[in-house]
């Protein structure tokens, strides 16, 4: 079995994993509203917004978002698992915040270790510094 490392290769995959960070922020989000809860729908609207646009510079080629994604993404998800499991104690939201703190987690090093991700961020990287167009 032969490995792709193409840079174009991880160019799905990588924005699969950055859509699916934001999808697991924004649900919960989207449930209230969905429910007809809007108090603090400006805060949460520019919560979203703001995610958004972190995850599109990670795409984009900034290390720094990058290195803040990813980061945020596994302490903020181990903070969840233990969290749900520790307050939880049989209740089931507890067990869906521990999962979710889980998918987080995954997600996070996913985002580092996958080496078509890593080769795809590795491109967009070099024409960030260069500051050549991306498409």
């Amino acid at each position: 079995m032969t490995r792709s490392t193409s840079p174009g290769a991880g160019q799905t995959l990588t924005r699969s994993l950055l859509l699916f960070i934001l999808l697991l922020g924004a649900v919960p989000t989207l449930a209230r509203w969905v429910q007809g809860d809007f108090a603090r729908w400006l805060q949460s609207a520019l919560f979203l917004l703001a995610t958004a646009w972190l995850l599109w510079n990670v795409d984009k080629g900034s290390v720094l978002a990058w290195r803040v994604v990813s980061s945020m993404s596994i302490v903020l998800g181990i903070l969840a698992m233990l969290l749900g499991l520790v307050i939880g104690q049989g209740a089931v939201i507890w067990w869906l915040v521990a999962v979710v703190g889980v998918l987080f987690v995954t997600a996070g090093l996913l985002l580092v270790g996958l080496p078509d991700v890593r080769a795809y961020l590795d491109t967009r990287w070099a024409s960030w510094r260069r500051g050549k167009p991306r498409s």
